[in-house]
């Protein structure tokens, strides 16, 4: 994987002089162009030999940043955000095209001919692979996807955040974390912090630590919502639902994750039903163990059938909404309604 290349760059200190970074997961991007950036440059000399530029491209000005020689320095860093000459823009009429201007030749041929004294890096949310610029950077440099990273790599990682911390968290306590936070780990590394904070002197971080601190994000808040289903409470999944909406979250997204969990939920059944232990399922299915152990007790409330027949009317409430039958709050309500209630 070029992730594991890009590692390899950083610890052996042969840093390339052309990088694209892209994803969603914006603590990995900003942490990797951190690891460039103290490999290349001493911390007495960043400010001199630091540049970040930030939306489109001025080709001149891009080549005067890269060229410009170092200051008391071998090499310097020049961080180009948003580009968007990675991504195609769209003709009249909202047909797409290929990029031009500033992405055309000119930047095709700059990219060939970086000073080996510049280290240049793209950071993009998002890049279209077809653009002539994406296999530029391929043929002269290193392309590097910066995705939201796995629940279980998510877990590792709030385990070692911590124990830098020199605070003790044991796996299915950092996995209850990882599940009670939002997705990006800038996010789960803001909620470490409060733990940390909280906890003070004490080392051990318990799940009630995580209970009392942590902010639930809307996943959590789905798997709370599911559970009353589950537990045929609807006056707590109506609650539950009111307060998402009083939170401003997308209805939409609501009831995508509201499917999306009963899925999941059959999921788990169909397959410890097959013979496979919690652990061996969580793994299969690329969840926590925390996350696994809320399935299995909502999967005991479920028949298969109501499962599927949960599954197939959120579908139907989907298409309803897009199709304007129905307004998205109802179709929510209408959801809950029908399967909990005994």
């Amino acid at each position: 994987m070029s992730i594991d290349i890009l590692k390899e760059d950083i610890k052996s200190g042969m840093i390339r002089s052309l990088y694209l970074f892209y994803g969603q997961e914006e603590y990995l991007k900003r942490y990797y162009v951190d690891c460039i950036e103290k490999q290349i440059i001493a911390k007495e000399t960043r400010a001199l030999n630091r540049l970040v530029m930030d939306g489109g491209i001025d080709i001149r000005k891009l080549s005067e940043a890269c060229e410009t020689m170092p200051v008391f320095s071998d090499r310097k860093l020049v961080v180009v955000k948003n580009s968007e000459v990675f991504k195609a823009k769209k003709k009249p009429g909202g047909a797409k095209g290929k990029s031009k201007g500033s992405s055309g030749d000119e930047l095709l041929e700059y990219l060939q001919n970086i000073p080996p004294y510049t280290c240049l890096i793209f950071y993009e949310d998002s890049i279209d692979k077809r653009i002539k610029a994406v296999d530029s950077i391929k043929k002269n440099g290193l392309i590097v996807e910066c995705a939201f990273q796995k629940p279980a790599e998510l877990v590792k990682w709030a385990i070692k955040v911590f124990k830098s911390y020199g605070k003790d968290i044991d796996r299915l306590t950092a996995s209850k974390l990882v599940d009670s936070s939002e997705q990006g780990m800038t996010e789960i590394l803001n909620e470490i912090d409060k733990v940390a904070l909280y906890i003070g002197d004490r080392t051990a971080v318990t799940g009630e630590d995580i209970s009392r601190v942590c902010t639930p994000s809307i996943k959590s808040r789905v798997f709370d919502l599911t559970d009353a289903i589950a537990e045929k409470n609807a006056g707590r999944a109506f609650k539950l639902l009111n307060d998402m909406a009083a939170l401003k979250e997308p209805m939409p997204k609501i009831l995508f994750m509201i499917a999306r969990q009963f899925r999941q939920v059959l999921e788990l059944k169909l397959l410890t039903e097959e013979g496979l232990d919690l652990g061996q399922a969580a793994s299969k299915m690329g969840i926590t163990p925390y996350a696994a152990g809320k399935l299995i007790k909502q999967a005991r409330h479920f028949t298969q059938e109501t499962l599927k027949q949960a599954m197939e009317e959120s579908l139907k409430m989907d298409v309803a909404i897009k199709t304007g039958k129905i307004k998205d709050r109802i179709a929510a309500e209408m959801l809950i309604a029908r399967f909990a209630q005994d």
